[in-house]
């Protein structure tokens, strides 16, 4: 699933020898790859003209600006458009989907590499149907990626493992992506709050109730991801969130019908839930700036139209 950009992948998990990922590099969840799409609209974001996908909501007593975020990106989008720099000053505080850094980092990809191990006796295949094992046989084939790497782990492992490799071979990387630049701005400046949990995202992944879907899906999109870029980067530098929304949820679900209920796990549920978070604040006092995978915040289902149906006024800036 490469699209909701939502998720925490941090650095691919290199070759793994079986039973032997407890001692594999770090490997921080993402919430699938419905998320790669989501994860390519990136470039030179501080071009003039660019309106770029960042609402405002504002309330008498509190205010939120909602920033659509790439968790992996090139290194050439910084330094960011002096608007979205000063909307995070202005903050009293960060609001992330879930902060991967800090004191709480290795214990995350801890769990992660942990749950992510199929229990003693249990291999990949088995998790899976034969065509889609036999496509991902063939694409780490293709890839050059060796088989006993992967064999001992679970499937939402392997598809957040090839998603951040498949994005770091274009030369997008963690440490540039648009969370991870204000969570950096932000420790120990202003009090960071989450959205979600890791352990959520981990659940979501890991216990993903149809991993054949899942990896199918995450196949699929790997294998044209590169036709994907221009237009989804053309619509992120236009700010055009119905584009957006066209190029990342709908032309894909009218072409797979079969994906809705990855759609329904990957955004809609996650949504509502950080909806009713950012309703929350709104209803108190204080200003937030808010950083979320932009996939979450277009379409009808998205965050900002979720705000309108909730009755506040959401203004793109």
């Amino acid at each position: 699933m490469i699209g909701s950009n939502d998720g925490l992948v941090r650095g691919p998990l290199q070759s793994i020898p079986p039973r032997a990922a407890r001692r594999a590099p770090a490997v921080v969840v993402s919430c699938g790859i419905l998320l790669v799409l989501c994860l390519l609209f990136t470039g030179r974001l501080w071009a003039a003209g660019d309106r770029l996908p960042i609402w405002k909501v504002t309330t008498g007593q509190a205010e939120i600006v909602l920033l659509g975020s790439v968790h992996l990106a090139f290194a050439n989008i910084y330094p960011l458009r002096p608007e979205i720099e000063t909307a995070f000053d202005r903050a009293d505080t960060l609001v992330v989907e879930v902060d991967v850094g800090g004191p709480n980092a290795l214990a995350i990809q801890q769990t992660m590499l942990q749950r992510g191990l199929l229990p003693e006796g249990e291999t990949l295949p088995g998790q899976l149907s034969a065509p889609v094992w036999k496509s991902l046989e063939h694409y780490l084939q293709s890839r050059g990626l060796p088989l006993e790497g992967f064999m001992s782990l679970q499937p939402g492992l392997v598809v957040a493992t090839l998603s951040t490799m498949r994005l770091m071979e274009m030369g997008m990387r963690p440490d540039m992506g648009i969370d991870q630049h204000f969570l950096g701005l932000a420790r120990h400046r202003k009090p960071i709050l989450e959205l979600e949990t890791a352990q959520q995202q981990i659940d979501l992944l890991l216990g993903f109730p149809d991993q054949d879907l899942l990896m199918e899906q995450t196949l699929m999109q790997l294998d044209e991801i590169d036709l994907h870029i221009r237009p989804i980067y053309e619509a992120w530098k236009m700010g055009d969130a119905a584009r957006l929304s066209e190029l990342l949820l709908e032309d894909e679900l009218a072409q797979e019908p079969r994906f809705q209920p990855l759609y329904e796990a990957m955004f809609d549920r996650r949504n509502e839930a950080m909806t009713e978070h950012l309703v929350g604040y709104l209803q108190g006092s204080g200003s937030y700036f808010v950083v979320v995978g932009a996939g979450h915040l277009v379409g009808q289902k998205g965050i900002i139209s979720l705000l309108e149906q909730r009755g506040f006024d959401v203004q793109q800036l």
